[in-house]
């Protein structure tokens, strides 16, 4: 019998690399993609893999003033596009989060989990409208119900990335394909046709770096944190259950 391990699903590779190079000695990374539909097919791969633990891993799209880049982001909520909430496993957030405070500080705020990027201000403000949370993905949802469904412990772990006030430029949502991965053909077409975006393409730059920082130091942290509990989620599931 194969050793139990923890599974992180990722929408973006740059942040499959990360979780890949710091994440755990007993942590699997599976990366199908962007948005809910993919992280579904990760997630239940690595559930069917015998994965004692599933963790939504990566970036964040800030929803409120206060979220700055490279903040981190430990969600006691996953808020859905329903109004749904889906709580995580607190024993095993409490624990990574006691391990992480170490390195660095860890929000508990609520984040809220969108099938399509918001690019603009107007998105983000329409996605805290409905939900209320501090932050937004689009995995985190999908990953938390496949969790539930087949009995496992769920966590997520965001670092803030773009900020409420900031809008992407069209090159940073078109150069990613819907792998995950960056086509740099596509990033410069773009640029090519409006190099009016370079400034905030380095922009949001700094705010990646800050992001993928703050990713890294959680990784190196957490150390046997990041393992999920054994024998720990279903008198959670009792006491946290998928609220309507």
């Amino acid at each position: 019998m194969s050793k139990s391990f923890t599974g992180i699903i990722t929408g973006l590779r740059l942040e499959a690399r990360i979780a890949r190079s710091g994440c755990g000695r007993h942590a699997r990374v599976a990366c199908h993609g962007m948005g809910p539909k993919r992280a579904r097919e990760a997630a239940e791969e690595l559930a069917r893999a015998g994965a004692a633990g599933l963790v939504s891993f990566g970036l964040a799209a800030g929803l409120v003033a206060q979220a700055k880049p490279g903040m981190l982001l430990l969600p006691a909520r996953i808020v859905t596009e329903s109004g749904g909430s889906i709580m995580t496993d607190i024993l095993w957030r409490e624990r990574l989060a006691g391990a992480l405070q170490k390195a660095l500080p860890v929000l508990d705020q609520p984040l809220a989990s969108v099938k399509r990027p918001l690019p603009s201000y107007l998105d983000k403000a329409s996605a805290w409208a409905r939900t209320q949370a501090f932050a937004a993905d689009m995995e985190s949802a999908a990953i938390a119900a496949v969790a539930r469904r087949r009995g496992l412990p769920f966590i997520a772990l965001r670092a803030i990335a773009d900020p409420v006030d900031f809008s992407l430029p069209p090159a940073a949502v078109l150069a990613i394909n819907k792998n995950g991965r960056l086509n740099i053909r596509k990033l410069l077409l773009s640029l090519w046709r409006q190099p009016a975006q370079w400034r905030a393409l380095k922009e949001l730059a700094g705010h990646s770096k800050a992001a993928k920082g703050a990713l890294k130091t959680a990784c190196h942290g957490a150390g046997d944190a990041m393992a999920a509990p054994g024998g720990i989620p279903h008198a959670l599931r009792a006491r946290h259950p998928l609220k309507p």
